[in-house]
C-alpha cells in the first residue's frame, strides 16, 4: 500500500524489517502478503503458544505448497470438483440462498516435522477486490471489519489429507482446527483420505504443529526456500536459493493436504458476472484506505491522515484483524521474539537466553 522500500544489498539483509520481504523482482522490500498470519504466530506463539526465538518460528510457518487458479486443467481434480461427495459437502457450507458453486482453486500443502499452519483466515473475494489488486492481508482486515459486507462473496473450502501414515494415538499432532460462534476451537485429527469443510474466509481456522517436538528447517525470508524430490532414496530436500540444504526428509515424513476452493453465488448469471474480464467496476485503494482511516478517526478521535504508508498497515491489522491467542497458554505471547522484533542489547540477550529462548 506504499510502505515499498528498496531492497539492500547481501550480505547485509535483503529486508531487515522483521514483516517484509522481497517482491517477486527482488528489487524492494514490502510486506509479506499474510503478514497478518505471520506476525500474529511470532508474537504469539500461534495455537500452541509456542515460546521460542523468531528463527525457529519463521522456520514453522514456512510450509511448502503449490496453488493452483485453474482447476479445469487437471482432469482428477475436476472430477473431485464435481463428485456428489463434493458437491454435498459445499452446498451444505455455503449459504442457503447461495448454492451455485465456482470452484477456482485448489492447494497442494506439504509440511515436513515440526511446521504447523499459522492462525488465519483463506484469501478473501469481494465485488472489485481481490488477491489479484490487493494484498491479502488488506482483505483479511476488510472482512474482519465488517465495513465491507456487501461486496463479500462467501465460498468454501474443502481441506483433506493423503499422507502415507496413521496415527490412531495422536503422537503427530497436526489436527486441523477452527473456531466457529465462540471462542472454543474444535480439534480434528488429519486422519488419510478424510476431509473438513468450511467457509475458510469467514471461520478462523488453524493446524496444530505436526511433530512439535520436531526442530523446523531453519529458512531464510529473503530467500526462495522450495522442497524437491528425487525419486533416488525416496527423498525430500529443502532448497534455499537453489541450494541443497541439511534438511531431508523421506515421503512417510510428510503431512500432506490438498484443499479444494469454490466460491458460492446466488445465480448462475452472477457467477458468470463475477468471471466476465472487465465486467465488475474494481475499488481502489485509495477508498479502502479512506474508508478504514475515517472508522479509525471515528474510533480514536483523531486524524490518521499523515500515517506513513507501513504504520497505517500495521495500525489496520491491529484495528480490525482479531485472531484467537493461544488456546492453553498462561502467557499469551511468545516473549523470546522481544529482542529480534524491538531490539535491546546483549543484556535483553541474555535475559531471554536464561528463560530458555535460546536467541540465535
Amino acid at each position: 500500500i506504499g510502505e515499498a522500500v528498496p531492497i539492500q544489498s547481501e550480505p547485509l539483509p535483503l529486508c531487515p524489517h522483521p514483516y517484509m520481504i522481497p517482491n517477486i523482482n527482488r528489487t524492494l522490500c514490502i510486506l509479506a502478503n499474510r503478514i497478518d498470519i505471520g506476525r500474529h504466530y511470532i508474537t504469539t506463539g500461534g495455537y500452541n503458544g509456542a515460546k521460542e526465538p523468531y528463527a525457529v518460528a519463521v522456520g514453522r510457518l514456512q510450509s511448502f505448497g503449490r496453488y493452483i487458479f485453474d482447476p479445469s486443467t487437471y482432469p482428477v481434480v475436476e472430477k473431485l470438483f464435481t463428485c456428489k461427495g463434493f458437491q454435498d459437502a459445499a452446498k451444505n457450507t455455503c449459504p442457503f440462498n447461495s448454492q451455485v458453486l465456482d470452484p477456482f482453486q485448489f492447494n497442494l500443502i506439504v509440511q515436513v516435522p515440526g511446521q504447523t499452519v499459522a492462525t488465519h483466515i483463506d484469501g478473501v473475494y469481494f465485488w472489485g477486490a481481490t488477491r489479484f489488486e490487493f494484498p491479502q492481508w488488506l482483505l483479511a482486515a476488510m472482512k474482519f471489519s465488517g465495513l465491507f459486507e456487501d461486496r463479500f462473496i462467501p465460498q468454501i473450502q474443502i481441506v483433506a489429507y493423503f499422507h502415507e501414515w496413521k496415527d490412531e494415538e495422536g503422537l503427530k499432532k497436526g489436527s486441523f482446527i477452527f473456531w466457529n460462534q465462540n471462542d472454543v476451537p474444535v480439534e480434528v485429527p488429519p486422519t488419510s483420505r478424510s476431509a473438513s469443510g468450511i467457509d475458510g474466509s469467514t471461520v478462523v481456522h488453524a493446524a496444530n504443529t505436526y511433530l512439535p517436538e520436531k526442530q523446523p528447517p531453519l529458512t531464510d525470508k529473503d530467500k526462495d526456500v522450495e522442497l524437491r524430490y528425487s525419486e533416488n532414496g525416496d527423498l525430500w530436500t529443502v532448497f534455499e536459493d537453489g541450494k541443497p540444504t541439511q534438511y531431508t526428509y523421506q515421503t512417510s515424513d510428510l503431512r500432506s493436504t490438498i484443499v479444494f476452493r469454490a466460491r458460492c453465488f446466488e445465480t448462475e448469471e452472477k457467477k458468470e458476472l463475477f468471471n466476465r474480464p472487465g465486467a465488475v467496476p474494481k475499488l481502489s485503494l485509495s477508498a479502502i484506505l479512506r474508508t478504514f482511516q475515517a472508522d479509525m478517526e471515528r474510533r480514536a478521535n483523531r486524524s490518521m491522515a499523515n500515517l506513513p504508508p507501513l504504520d497505517l498497515a500495521i495500525m489496520i491489522m491491529d484495528t480490525y484483524i482479531r485472531y484467537p491467542y493461544p488456546h492453553d497458554s498462561f502467557v499469551p505471547f511468545n516473549y523470546c521474539v522481544v529482542e529480534k522484533l524491538l531490539g535491546g542489547g546483549e543484556a535483553l540477550r541474555f535475559l531471554f537466553n536464561s528463560i530458555g529462548c535460546r536467541l540465535e
